[in-house]
């Protein structure tokens, strides 16, 4: 049966309760109120003198995608269960989309910084001596177009002594405030973490030796597209006549592909071209080199924030470890299955130095993490397109990346290969265009993560659709629930329970 989770008046947690019938009491008669419906709560609406509080063991089995949690008290008795499903996955892509978003709008002033000077017959000639910058790093002088950029002060950055990359820092993040979340309903006096260290090299190959661990794929090379290129001869891998101009990811990043040798592909310009543009072209390549995923991925942030997350913890509570060895000999003993929380449970229960019996799991909450803050202005954006007697012929004026209909320019070309230029002027002067069309985000928008209530039954928003008058849910991708029979309970909270 769940555990109904116990609150004092000043919202300090207690030890939950077994009996429905002492909570329904007290909930009739005044005496407590309902805190949460999920996991169930109610707070006490009077001052208790000396409650009672016993220990509660905390075991967390840490992951990349899943976390297990699981709570017991000083018997062995499990008070709390769940497992929490991040978002982690999604950071690096965010990182990059946040990248490319800056990379264009700083182009974009860069441009019209140009466009200025041009204006005002402020710029001079390219090879003038001025005009030519070293940067830290290059070889060469680089070129300044038009006019002269800023003073470089990329160089000056620096890092944290405890730096972690974005990924790493949202995932130690996200196991903190897992147990911060627990430590809301139960009095937790101790944390049991599971750690482990992975040798990638030795989960490559077992028998490797210890003066191998210096001499990997890329000993000897200044960098991975160096190794690439001698591995090709430095010729396109597509044509095999062309010098290596591109260095092209076969197994695309956003789709989890590896920056490994195993992944990239030494091409030419026209190739590369080709590949992005033509199925044929991208199917020819991956039958000469088949690219791989991105492997021990989720091992290796484990790594990176196993040293801080202890650290961290140990500010907030008495901390301990174990290690996966230990986890599945008690696994094993008590014959239970391989899940996170089941592996949290034996976590925790390794804090004991007799094994007590095992106890029955009454409910396993499920947590999911939801991104809070989205301040993005613009949704969604749709192309120029181009009509020839009310007929679409082309998607903007030169093709984008990875577009796979014809661009303007491509439409025009073809047109003079058929009837001639006069002729394809003639034709350009009767096509009509549609501009592209911005769909912009309201800042009253429900965020996903939102808990409504629907006919009496609670549900976790996933998204909206026609404008926000109908609300979908997790797991439920057929049903529409209009959004004036909605009551929203709660704004999204990070993590929250399904």
């Amino acid at each position: 049966m769940p555990n109904i989770y116990v609150l004092a008046k000043s919202g300090k947690p207690l030890m939950p309760i077994h009996k429905y019938g002492r909570a329904r009491r007290l909930l009739k008669s005044g005496k407590a109120h309902i805190a949460c419906y999920k996991p169930f709560t109610i707070q006490l609406t009077y001052d208790i003198e000396n409650p009672f509080t016993d220990d509660v063991i905390l075991g967390v089995d840490p992951g990349r995608t899943n976390i297990g949690l699981t709570a017991v008290d000083s018997r062995g008795n499990v008070l709390y269960a769940a497992e929490a499903v991040t978002r982690n996955k999604e950071i690096a892509k965010l990182m990059l989309h946040r990248k490319q978003m800056r990379q264009s709008s700083r182009r974009g002033e860069r441009k019209k910084r140009q466009r200025r000077a041009i204006a005002s017959d402020k710029t001079g000639m390219a090879k003038h001596t001025e005009f030519w910058r070293m940067l830290p790093g290059c070889k060469e002088p680089i070129c300044c177009k038009h006019i002269r950029n800023t003073e470089a002060r990329f160089n000056n950055r620096t890092r944290a002594a405890e730096w972690l990359t974005p990924s790493a820092r949202q995932l130690k993040e996200t196991h903190i405030n897992c147990i911060k979340l627990i430590q809301k309903i139960l009095p937790v006096t101790c944390v049991v973490v599971e750690i482990n260290v992975f040798d990638f090299a030795r989960m490559q190959n077992p028998n490797i030796r210890n003066w191998e661990y210096q001499k990997g794929r890329l000993f000897g090379y200044d960098s991975r597209d160096e190794a690439v290129a001698e591995q090709q001869k430095h010729k396109c891998l597509l044509c095999g006549e062309a010098d290596i101009e591109q260095f092209h990811h076969i197994v695309p990043k956003s789709r989890g592909g590896s920056e490994s040798i195993d992944n990239i592909a030494g091409l030419c310009t026209s190739c590369h071209e080709q590949v992005h543009k033509n199925d044929r072209a991208a199917g020819k390549l991956k039958e000469k080199k088949e690219g791989i995923l991105k492997k021990y991925h989720a091992l290796s942030l484990i790594n990176q924030i196993m040293e801080m997350l202890l650290k961290e913890l140990s500010e907030i509570l008495p901390t301990y470890v174990t290690t996966g060895y230990e986890t599945k000999s008690i696994r094993e003993k008590l014959q239970l299955p391989k899940r996170h929380f089941m592996d949290a449970y034996c976590i925790a229960l390794s804090f004991f130095k007799e094994l007590p019996e095992p106890d029955a799991i009454g409910e396993m909450y499920h947590i999911m993490q939801f991104r809070r803050h989205n301040r993005a202005i613009v949704k969604s954006q749709r192309e120029r397109t181009y009509f020839y007697d009310g007929k679409m012929i082309a998607k903007n004026r030169k093709p984008r990346f990875e577009q796979k209909g014809d661009a303007l320019s491509d439409w025009f070309d073809k047109q003079v290969e058929l009837y001639g230029e006069q002729r394809a002027m003639h034709m350009l002067s009767r096509v009509s265009v549609k501009k592209s069309t911005r769909y912009y985000n309201s800042d009253k928008r429900l965020m996903p993560g939102t808990v409504f209530v629907h006919n009496g039954e609670r549900h976790v928003m996933s998204g909206q659709i026609s404008g926000g008058l109908y609300l979908r849910v997790v797991g439920d991708k057929k049903t529409n629930y209009p959004r004036r029979d909605c009551r929203i309970t709660s704004q999204n909270t990070g993590l929250v329970y399904l």
